[in-house]
């Protein structure tokens, strides 16, 4: 049996007559007729006895009657489970994002999700640019998201939103002679520079070689967001993405922007030729909302001066 004719057969069932069925069903009652004379036919074997305008139910109707309750109980169960996923209020969703964003971003826009979605249920991976590249690939993840995530034929980029990277520096270095904002003022002092080769990473070297300035690289670590604890610790000096700046201590940490500006952008990834469901697109939002607070945040907390790169 078809899923009409089970649909129109459980009808039938539970109303007694076609007329009764076709109400229920909102269609007209030949269609109903119809419907049956081709489940029956396909069966080889009659459902229905008709008699004073109703449709007493055979023997064997009575057997399959038991079955396709239950099965139509299971039906129900998918149509509750698509609406559900047609509004993202339930599914799986398994998400990479790179160190920082996964320490910065991340959780506030998950938690804004899951107020709005508490079925859903998150798979997550804290991953550098090009393990997020491979997850996508092997499809273990729906989405990834990243700074200036890189081209790659099998996968497409969405930018997002724009960010700027900032000078996080050891609050207690700004109260000494030098005046915070010259080259100077940071001349000698540690550096905290990032390991890994990443875009974001090489443009800021290639800045730094064009102002001819070599700073003293005292810790090389894989994350920005190990770079911005080292700070709070007054370790030394780095160059964050905003968005882990924002979230350093205040008490512990002074925030500048650069001069010219160092700017990023903010990216969805995902694998070429998939469409993203309804429950990344959830996501993107809250992340994309989490990156306009995060933005607004950071610049109540900018100092005054700016580092020139140049000066």
């Amino acid at each position: 049996m078809r899923l009409r004719h089970i649909e129109v057969f459980r009808a039938v069932m539970l109303t007694g007559s076609a007329s009764a069925a076709a109400r229920l069903l909102s269609v007209s009652q030949p269609v109903v007729s119809r419907v049956l004379q081709h489940a029956e036919l396909g069966l080889g074997f009659a459902l229905f006895e008709r008699a004073r305008g109703r449709l007493l139910p055979t023997a064997e109707a009575r057997a399959l009657f038991a079955q396709v309750q239950r099965a139509w109980g299971e039906i129900e169960r998918v149509e509750a489970l698509a609406a559900n996923l047609r509004r993202g209020a339930s599914g799986l969703l398994r998400v990479a994002a790179t160190p920082s964003l996964a320490t910065s971003l991340l959780p506030d826009a998950l938690a804004a999700m899951r107020d709005a979605h508490p079925q859903v249920e998150c798979d997550l991976w804290a991953s550098h640019t090009r393990e997020i590249e491979a997850h996508l690939l092997s499809w273990e993840v729906d989405a990834g998201f990243a700074i200036e995530a890189p081209e790659h034929v099998a996968i497409t980029v969405s930018a997002l939103c724009a960010g700027e990277m900032v000078l996080a520096a050891p609050r207690p270095w700004s109260s000494g002679v030098l005046r915070p904002g010259r080259r100077a003022w940071l001349g000698g002092r540690p550096f905290i520079a990032l390991a890994e080769a990443t875009p974001l990473g090489e443009r800021l070297a290639a800045r730094l070689a064009a102002a001819q300035w070599s700073p003293r690289q005292v810790l090389r670590v894989q994350t920005y967001a190990l770079a911005g604890t080292l700070v709070e610790r007054g370790l030394g000096y780095a160059f964050l993405d905003g968005y882990t700046a924002a979230a350093l201590d205040p008490a512990r940490v002074v925030l500048m922007r650069t001069a010219p500006v160092l700017p990023f952008t903010l990216s969805m990834m995902s694998a070429a030729g998939s469409v993203p469901s309804v429950l990344v697109g959830r996501l993107r939002d809250c992340l994309l909302h989490a990156a306009q607070r995060s933005a607004a945040s950071l610049a109540g907390r900018l100092d005054s001066q700016a580092l020139e790169f140049d000066a």
